[in-house]
């Protein structure tokens, strides 16, 4: 049976090795062309931003290269989407642990799933990490079967993919 984002309840162990309830908050990324919008709490499509896609030297690569994650940040369109997300979700968010829904998640897509909103989805992921480090955040990018968890100071976490290793 598929949990919902409004009833799945993540456990943890805390440091004495008793199981707590931890707000889990999962930010991905998705290709529009590669199948529907994922089930979240919020979707977003960031295709109005310009695409790293049409870059002959950024075609191959993907939103965890430094290379095509400058070009989408660089953006003035990307920098406010960003600000303007990262301050709805700090706002919402507490709103959803209150209500006792300990699974929040967030989508971002564009064409394919490579450029655009992997770059998003990590940017937003690291800031919710920061800002709520007490929460377990995941990125997760379908299109590049790529998932870590992130956490406050930077650090990520593979825990599955096969992402090809390139210039980061």
């Amino acid at each position: 049976m598929n949990k919902s984002p409004e009833t799945e309840a993540v456990k943890h162990n805390d440091t004495n090795g008793a199981e707590t309830d931890r707000l889990e908050v999962t930010v991905m990324s998705f290709g529009y062309k590669r199948g529907d919008a994922p089930n979240a709490n919020a979707v977003f499509d960031v295709r109005f931003l310009k695409n790293p896609y049409w870059v002959e030297e950024l075609r191959p690569l993907t939103g965890l290269d430094k290379a095509v994650q400058a070009y989408v940040l660089e953006q003035q369109p990307a920098q406010d989407f960003l600000t303007s997300i990262l301050d709805l979700t700090v706002k919402i968010i507490p709103q959803f642990n209150h209500a006792k829904v300990k699974h929040f998640t967030i989508a971002f897509g564009c064409t394919g799933g490579q450029h655009r909103s992997t770059t998003i989805a990590e940017n937003i992921a690291l800031s919710l990490a920061r800002y709520f480090p007490e929460a377990h955040v995941r990125v997760m990018h379908r299109e590049l079967d790529e998932a870590a968890d992130i956490t406050a100071d930077g650090g990520r976490n593979r825990h599955s993919g096969q992402h090809r290793e390139g210039a980061r």
